[in-house]
């Protein structure tokens, strides 16, 4: 038996249009002889002579009309998908380069194929989850991999107390450019194209700008997130168990009904932050600012914070003792 899908391209497209050809021609004859032939008695019956001959032209004439039409609507059809089919190998063809240049040694490629993955993911919702899933893989695989590197040829890092010195000046540790360019694509892609969480759990974006990123139902269990700026994230539905959030800042953040479980806040700022619904089961709440956040209906409130009847939200409790009590 002939195998159809391991002829060349090009033979398979000669057979298909000789075949084509063929068609056309037997459905030329079909539409000129036999069925102009059937028309025209249907109209005269049984005349003969220069009216069944008229009555046949008639026909031919009518048919190749139907026919000039079928024609053109194929031929739309086959253009469609030739298009279709080339737009689809132009895609694969950005999706497999943009996967090599990930894998490059050189810190640019690598954030070029990080931003080409965006575009083939914005351009079809198809790759659309594939993409996702790189990125997020890339992620959880190189984040935890120390940044700016200790063998620097512009710079001589020492490890000092989990920090490097420049200098002899200690220089905090941030997430390398490569993976902040990962998650600045995750936290702006079409979330509705989603068709699963995305999984982040583990990976370490110390400092990382997560800026209005949208991570609702994201799984960030174990994530180190310290110093983090996730000013108006989208957390809703997160899972941040375990995560270190310390010094993180989540002003304006919706971390509303995430599991924050055993999550480090310490020296936070959740302001105007929307945790109704959180978990906060063995949260470390240390040294965290809570002004005009909205807490948990029945979460104990950390020691200094009031919850305010009036306005719904976290107030200072020193912020009260000049004016009229307030019911938490």
């Amino acid at each position: 038996m002939l195998n159809w899908a391991a002829w060349p391209r090009g033979v398979r497209w000669l057979v298909g249009g000789i075949a084509v050809a063929l068609l056309v021609l037997a459905l030329t004859w079909v539409l000129f002889v036999p069925a102009a032939d059937w028309l025209a008695h249907h109209d005269v019956g049984s005349a003969k002579g220069l009216l069944l001959q008229t009555a046949r032209d008639s026909a031919r004439g009518q048919l190749l009309t139907l026919g000039a039409g079928l024609f053109v609507g194929i031929a739309l059809l086959l253009i469609a998908r030739t298009l279709a089919l080339l737009r689809r190998g132009q895609l694969t063809d950005r999706y497999t380069k943009a996967i090599e240049q990930l894998g490059s040694g050189e810190l640019d490629v690598r954030i070029g194929g990080v931003y080409a993955l965006e575009g083939v993911a914005r351009d079809s919702a198809r790759d659309h989850p594939p993409v996702v899933e790189v990125l997020t893989a890339f992620v959880r695989e190189h984040s935890r991999e120390p940044w700016p590197p200790p063998d620097s040829p512009r710079t001589t890092w020492i490890t000092w107390r989990g920090r490097f010195r420049a200098g002899g000046r200690p220089q905090e540790r941030f997430t390398r450019p490569d993976i902040q360019a990962a998650v600045t694509v995750l936290g702006r892609r079409d979330a509705r194209r989603d068709i699963q969480p995305i999984h982040l759990n583990g990976a370490d974006l110390t400092a990382a700008d997560l800026r209005d990123a949208k991570l609702g139902g994201a799984d960030l269990t174990e994530a180190i997130l310290r110093d983090a700026d996730l000013t108006r994230a989208d957390l809703a539905g997160a899972d941040l168990r375990d995560a270190d959030l310390t010094r993180a800042d989540l002003t304006g953040a919706t971390p509303r009904s995430a599991d924050l479980g055993g999550a480090d806040l310490t020296a936070a700022t959740l302001r105007s932050a929307d945790l109704r619904g959180a978990d906060l089961h063995a949260t470390t709440l240390t040294e965290v600012t809570l002004t005009g956040a909205k807490w948990p209906q029945g979460a104990p409130i950390p020691e200094g914070w009031k919850l305010s009847t009036r306005a719904g939200r976290l107030i200072a409790a020193a912020d009260t003792d000049s004016g009229p009590p307030e019911v938490s």
